[in-house]
């Protein structure tokens, strides 16, 4: 999939049959393993105005992939088709699967396999996924998706890279995935460290300066957090900032991406999963093995409860967002599709979310390590209630009240077990935050 679609077998391709029959393949694989509505599969290939053969088509398309493929791959499955597709067999799950490795050891600090792992992940590409079906309903959102996971992968390695030493040969490649992404923060802050490590502090601040100017005239918004204090380190010649260190942890942009469907929970796959256990593993090497009696002074606490709080007040909109989106949904305020499409943009906009948590440094005491604890089950609890919300609002054709839907008894489920999972982490956290006085939090608040 990542590239022009291909299947091959012992290193034959096989040949596979024209547009319309390639494209469904395309939205299986995207679904591997799972059973695809008819509903959803013409959806995907015609989108709101299909004709009126669209369902005998589709039968034809399914023959000619059998025929293709072999008839014990794709399946019918009530209420639609389900592709099988083995354990390492695809492409994109063997790139997730090292990149999340490759996240896991850059997490532990072990840059220089980190690069290597993120450097065979990105060998993987061969092109640009579902070019070729431009003209499908489901494909441009799709590949957006798709080449969001690989500039993340990327930008993993430049981390690598950079706390590798190898800032001068670093620069060239990001000023061009800056020029080519102009509102993504992280290359530029990732620009901005390669060149005061370079010995060209000047140009480094001059960066930020562009980039505080673009972000202004592009979006009407300031620099995020990180960037800001990116720049006042380097104007203080923070030690941290030499060469050799592990990078800065930059938060991605709040610049928007493009909108559109979910691709079988993408960016749960690529960078939820992949994320979160990149940030367990940081946590808990940073937090260390706790023997339960605190090695922390006050000044370590307040920062860690800071940081907490800032994850918080910015993860704040996107849950009110959601929460949004799905009532506008039954109350048909929202179609589906627009529901779908805006919890799909705070889906995507997370991956910050995720970079602030692996860069939190967790003090060694019992009472923040179990928070931080708790705030990872949180994570991973509300995305996977969104990813059902979003399965459910794919179902739908129509607005309405909630049903008994498989889809949506699952979100519910999936919400409930979040809250949960909240309530236990506000329960653990609001005491922290009282003794800085800091605001107190509820479930519903993030």
């Amino acid at each position: 999939m990542l590239g022009p679609l291909e299947a091959v077998n012992d290193g034959r391709p096989i040949p596979l049959p024209a547009a319309k029959p390639r494209a469904l393949l395309g939205t299986l694989l995207l679904s591997s393993n799972r059973v695809v509505s008819v509903a959803r599969l013409i959806d995907d290939l015609w989108g709101e105005e299909p004709p009126e053969t669209a369902t005998k088509a589709l039968q034809g398309y399914v023959s000619q992939l059998r025929k293709a493929l072999g008839a014990d791959r794709l399946q019918t499955q009530a209420p639609g088709y389900s592709l099988r597709v083995e354990d390492g067999e695809l492409d994109l799950d063997r790139f997730e699967r090292q990149v999340g490795e490759g996240r896991e050891l850059l997490a532990a600090g072990d840059a220089k396999n980190a690069a290597k792992r993120l450097d065979e992940a990105l060998a993987l590409w061969r092109g640009t996924p579902f070019a070729e079906f431009e003209a499908e309903p489901f494909a441009r959102e799709a590949g957006a998706r798709l080449e969001e996971t690989r500039l993340a992968a990327v930008e993993d390695r430049i981390d690598a890279d950079l706390a590798l030493g190898r800032q001068d040969r670093l620069v060239s490649e990001l000023e061009e995935l800056v020029a080519r992404e102009p509102l993504r923060e992280r290359p530029r802050g990732q620009l901005m460290l390669a060149l005061y490590r370079s010995g060209r502090q000047a140009d480094a601040l001059e960066l930020y300066r562009r980039t505080r100017e673009t972000l202004n005239e592009e979006l009407g918004i300031e620099p995020s957090p990180a960037l800001k204090e990116l720049e006042l380190r380097i104007l203080q010649h923070d030690p941290e900032l030499e060469a050799g260190r592990m990078p800065v942890q930059l938060a991605e942009g709040s610049a928007p991406s493009p909108s559109g469907r979910r691709t079988q929970l993408l960016v749960l796959g690529a960078l939820a999963i992949a994320g979160i256990a990149a940030v367990l593993a940081v946590l808990a090497l940073t937090g260390g093995g706790s023997s339960g009696k605190s090695s922390a002074g006050p000044a370590e606490l307040r920062s860690f409860v800071d940081k907490v709080e800032n994850f918080l007040v910015q993860s704040r909109d996107g849950r009110q967002t959601v929460a949004t989106a799905v009532a506008g949904a039954f109350t048909c305020k929202l179609t589906p599709q627009v529901a779908r499409a805006r919890l799909d943009q705070v889906q995507r906009n997370r991956q910050s979310l995720l970079q602030q948590a692996a860069a939190l440094a967790v003090p060694d005491t019992e009472q923040a390590l179990r928070v931080s604890d708790l705030l990872q089950q949180s994570v991973h609890a509300s995305f996977t209630a969104d990813g059902h919300y979003s399965d459910w609002l794919a179902a739908r054709k129509r607005c309405g009240p909630p049903d008994r839907s498989p889809e949506l008894l699952a979100a519910s489920a999936a919400d409930r077990t979040a809250t949960r999972t909240k309530r236990a982490f506000v329960a653990a956290f609001d005491p922290l935050a009282r003794r800085f006085d800091r605001r107190v939090w509820k479930a519903g608040d993030f």
